[in-house]
C-alpha cells in the first residue's frame, strides 16, 4: 500500500510537468562541407543515405562540377554525423571504367537508394532517362562500383514512363519499399507528382508496371526534391527546395493502404529549422531518416563570402531528434510495440484473476482435506463422586464411579434451547511466485515475474464454509526485443468465497472477487505511461468430497469469468512529449477447466501429511478485444484487435502438505501452465502456504461434594494463547459462604 501511495504522488507530479508539444523534429547537430574544398574530397550534396546500422553515410554529388561521384564515409558513432571520419573516404566515379554510356551526364541532382540488404545500389539523375543499378560485392560498400558490376540497362526511358502519355523533365528522387515490390519516382516539374510502380520481381525495375500517381501541386510551395516513407509505408514525406527562400517545408501524407499513393490523405507540413545557418537559402536537396525513424537528416546551404566578389554556399547536413519514429506532424506508434504493450496489460489483468482463483480454490482443497479435523467446540463437564464413594472397596468404587460419570456426561441438552456452539475461525496465508514467458504471433516476446501474498480467514456454519481473503500482487514484464521497455504492475484483490456441501459426494465451491490495478510503463527507466484499472470476477466449481484408489483421484470442473476496465491514459516519450492517447478499455475474459486431482492423505506422528496434485485442461474462451488509441497530432482514433489468447492449455501441479495437530499447516506446490497454440505461454509457479486454526478451547469442571454440601466450579477458556479461568466454591449449607477467583494470563 505504501508503494501505491508513493507511485500516486510521483505520477501526480510527473504529469504536472507534462506539456503537449507539436510533433516536430528537435535540432541536434550539423556537419559542414566547405564549398572551397569541393570536388574529389568533399561533395556538393545532392542526396544522402545510410547503411542499415548507421555506421556509414553515402552522399550523392551535384553535377555542376562535371563530376559524377558518390562519396562514402564511416561514422565513429552510429547515426552521429559529428563523428564522420574524413579519412575513411571512398569514392565511386561513374565516368570511369569505360562505361561512359551509363553516366548520368548533364544532370543536376544525383540520388541514391539501396535494396533491402545493401547489395544493390540504384542511382538516378534529375534529367536522366536511365536508372543506373550496380551490384555491390560487399554490402553497403561502393568500392566495387564499375563496369563489371553494372546491371544492364532495362531500356526504359523513365522521363516518359513516369505516367503513361505524359512527359516529365525532373525525376528528382527514387524510392523503393522495404520489400522491393514498389518503386516510386518523384516528378519535380511544374506539376509535381509521386508516381507508383509495382515490381513483379522485387528490386527489378524491368518488371515495373504503372500503379497510380498522387498530384501534390496544391500542397507544395517550391520544387519537389525528395520523397521518403516510414517503415511500414503508411506515411509519405515530400521535401521541397528553393534557391531564393530559406522557408522550405517537409510535407506529410497518411496512406490508408501501405505504399499506395492513391490512398493518401494530406496530414500537414513542418517548416525546416535551419538553426545555426547565418543566411540559408533553403536549398533542401534531400532528407533522410535513420535510427529506426528516430533521427532526421536534412541537407542545405550556408552562405559565406571568400572575397568581395564571390559568394559561396557551403554544404550542410543537419541532424534532428524525433520524439517518435518518423515523427513529423504526426506521431504514429510502432504497430508491433503498441500491440505488445496492450497485450501486456490485458494479460496482466487476466493473470490477476487467475492467481486469485487458483489461491482460493487451493484453500477449498485444504478445507475438504481437514474438514473432520476442525472441531467446532470442546467442552468437558466432570463430577467428583469420591467423597461419597471413597469408603467403598476399590473393586466396587471405581467401576461404579466410572459408570455414573459416563451416564451423567452423556446427558445432552435440547439443541433447540439455548445451545450455542463455539465456532472457530481458521486463519491462513499464502505466497506465490511465478516465472514465465509469452510469445504471441506478430508481437514482441516478453518475460514476466509475478509474486503475491494472500491473507484469509474462514469458518464453518452447519454444512458449509465461508470466508474472505485479501491478496496483494505485483508483476514485472520485460519486453525482450526492446531492452529498455518494461512494465511494473500492482494489484489488490478482495475475495469472498463459500463451500457448500450438496450431498455426501459433492461440494459446490464459489468465489466472488474484485481488484484494483495499477500499471506503469517504463522506457529507459523513465515512466512513459500510467494506467489504472478495476475488475470483478467470479468462479464456480463442483468438487468431489472423496475419490478412488489410494491416491484419491477426483474429477474436477471449474469455470471462471471476469470483467476488467482499464482507464484512459496518455503515453509519452522519455522527454515528456506526448506520443498517443489510449482510450478507455473494457473487456471480458473467461476460462473453463476440467481434469483430475489427486490427494494422498496419510496419518503420521503429530498430524497428517498430504501429497497432492492435478492434471487439467484449460480452455480460454475469452473473445478478441478491440482497443483504440489516438496518435499525437492525429484527429482519428485507430482501432486494433488483440487476439493473443492461448485457447488450449494444460495445467499440471504437484505439492506436499504437512498438517500438525497443533492447528498449523505448512505446504508448497509447483505448477506448470503450458499453452499449445501459436500464441504460446509457458509459466512455472511456486505456491507456499501457511494456515492456522484458531485455538478456541473451552473446558468446564464441576465438582460436587454431597457429604459437605459443597459445589466447586472451574471454567477455563484458551483463546489463541490467552487463558481465562474462573474458580468458585459455594456451600450449600451456608448460603453466605461463597468465594470466586478470576484469572487472565498469556502464555509466552
Amino acid at each position: 500500500m505504501i508503494k501505491f501511495l508513493l507511485n500516486f504522488i510521483l505520477i501526480f507530479f510527473y504529469f504536472l510537468n507534462v506539456h503537449a508539444q507539436n510533433v516536430y523534429p528537435e535540432y541536434a547537430d550539423k556537419l559542414t562541407f566547405l564549398r572551397a574544398d569541393q570536388g574529389v574530397n568533399y561533395p556538393d550534396i545532392s542526396d544522402i543515405a545510410f547503411n542499415a546500422d548507421g555506421t556509414r553515410i553515402f552522399v550523392g554529388h551535384h553535377l555542376t562540377h562535371n563530376t559524377t561521384h558518390i562519396f562514402q564515409y564511416d561514422l565513429g558513432t552510429a547515426w552521429d554525423i559529428s563523428t564522420l571520419d574524413i579519412s575513411s573516404l571512398v569514392t565511386a566515379n561513374l565516368k570511369e571504367d569505360n562505361h561512359a554510356e551509363v553516366n548520368p551526364v548533364n544532370n543536376t541532382k544525383l540520388t541514391i537508394d539501396f535494396n533491402d540488404d545493401g547489395t544493390k545500389i540504384f542511382i538516378l539523375g534529375s534529367f536522366a532517362a536511365t536508372t543506373h543499378i550496380y551490384n555491390l560485392t560487399t554490402a553497403y560498400d561502393i568500392s566495387s562500383i564499375g563496369e563489371a558490376t553494372y546491371v544492364a540497362d532495362d531500356g526504359i526511358d523513365w522521363r516518359n514512363y513516369l505516367v503513361p502519355g505524359e512527359a516529365a523533365t525532373h525525376q528528382n528522387d527514387i524510392e523503393l519499399s522495404h520489400d522491393g515490390t514498389r518503386m516510386f519516382l518523384l516528378d519535380g516539374d511544374a506539376t509535381p507528382k509521386v508516381v507508383e510502380y509495382q515490381l513483379s520481381t522485387p528490386f527489378d525495375q524491368s518488371t515495373a508496371s504503372y500503379n497510380g500517381k498522387l498530384d501534390i501541386t496544391d500542397a507544395l510551395t517550391y520544387r519537389a526534391m525528395t520523397v521518403e516513407f516510414d517503415d511500414d509505408g503508411t506515411r509519405m514525406y515530400v521535401g521541397e527546395a528553393s534557391n531564393t527562400s530559406q522557408f522550405n517545408n517537409i510535407y506529410v501524407w497518411k496512406l490508408s493502404t501501405p505504399y499506395s499513393v492513391t490512398s493518401a490523405t494530406y496530414a500537414g507540413k513542418w517548416q525546416i529549422d535551419f538553426r545555426g545557418v547565418s543566411d540559408s537559402k533553403g536549398a533542401n536537396y534531400a532528407f533522410q531518416f535513420g535510427k529506426q525513424g528516430m533521427k532526421l537528416y536534412v541537407t542545405s546551404n550556408e552562405y559565406t563570402k571568400e572575397d568581395n566578389t564571390n559568394t559561396i554556399y557551403d554544404d550542410v547536413i543537419f541532424e534532428y531528434d524525433l520524439i517518435c519514429p518518423y515523427g513529423i506532424v504526426v506521431c504514429e506508434l510502432d504497430e508491433t510495440n503498441v500491440q505488445t504493450d496492450t497485450a501486456v496489460q490485458i494479460e496482466f489483468a487476466k493473470n490477476v484473476i487467475k492467481h486469485n482463483t487458483s489461491t482460493i480454490f487451493r484453500r477449498f482443497d485444504w478445507l475438504r482435506r481437514n474438514e473432520n479435523n476442525l472441531n467446532l467446540y470442546t467442552q468437558d463437564i466432570k463430577f467428583n463422586f469420591s467423597p461419597i464413594m471413597g469408603f467403598l472397596p476399590d473393586e466396587i468404587e471405581k467401576p461404579l464411579t466410572k459408570n455414573l460419570i459416563t451416564k451423567v456426561s452423556s446427558i445432552k441438552k435440547d439443541p433447540n434451547k439455548n445451545s450455542k456452539k463455539i465456532k472457530k475461525w481458521s486463519f491462513w496465508s499464502h505466497g506465490d511466485v511465478t516465472f514465465g514467458e509469452r510469445d504471441n504471433l506478430n508481437l514482441n516476446p516478453r518475460e514476466f515475474q509475478t509474486s503475491g501474498l494472500t491473507f484469509g480467514g474462514d469458518r464453518k456454519i452447519n454444512d458449509h464454509f465461508f470466508g474472505f481473503a485479501l491478496r496483494y500482487g505485483n508483476e514485472d514484464i520485460d519486453i525482450l526485443k526492446t531492452n529498455s521497455n518494461k512494465f511494473e504492475t500492482e494489484s489488490l484483490s478482495l475475495n469472498l468465497y463459500n463451500s457448500l456441501k450438496i450431498n455426501d459426494n459433492l461440494n459446490l465451491n464459489s468465489l466472488l472477487g474484485s481488484s484494483v490495478l495499477d500499471i506503469d510503463k517504463f522506457e529507459s527507466n523513465a515512466i512513459t505511461g500510467h494506467r489504472n484499472g478495476k475488475q470483478i470476477y467470479s468462479a464456480i466449481s463442483l468438487q468431489a468430497r472423496s475419490g478412488f484408489t489410494d491416491f484419491n483421484f477426483m474429477p474436477t470442473g471449474k469455470i471462471e469469468f471476469g470483467i476488467t476496465e482499464l482507464s484512459e491514459y496518455n503515453q509519452f516519450n522519455t522527454s515528456n512529449n506526448l506520443l498517443a492517447n489510449h482510450d478507455l478499455l473494457t473487456f471480458e475474459t473467461g476460462t473453463l477447466t476440467t481434469g483430475l486431482k489427486f490427494d494422498n492423505l496419510k496419518d503420521i506422528t503429530n498430524g497428517k501429511r498430504s501429497i497432492n496434485g492435478s492434471f487439467e485442461y484449460v480452455q480460454d474462451f475469452s473473445s478478441d478485444i478491440d482497443y483504440e488509441f489516438l496518435n499525437s497530432g492525429d484527429t482519428v482514433y485507430q482501432t486494433k484487435t488483440y487476439g493473443g489468447n492461448s485457447i488450449h492449455n494444460l495445467k499440471s501441479n504437484i505439492g506436499f502438505e504437512r498438517i500438525l495437530n497443533s492447528g498449523f499447516t505448512f505446504g508448497f506446490n509447483y505448477e506448470n501452465f503450458q499453452g499449445f497454440d501459436e500464441n504460446s505461454v509457458n509459466e512455472d509457479s511456486l505456491y507456499l502456504k501457511l494456515s492456522h486454526v484458531r485455538d478456541d478451547y473451552k473446558k468446564t469442571n464441576l465438582d460436587f461434594d454431597p457429604i459437605n454440601d459443597n459445589l466447586a466450579l472451574k471454567y477455563n477458556l484458551n483463546l489463541s494463547g490467552f487463558n481465562f479461568s474462573l474458580n468458585s466454591n459455594h456451600s450449600l449449607k451456608n448460603q453466605e459462604l461463597f468465594d470466586a477467583m478470576v484469572k487472565f494470563s498469556n502464555k509466552l
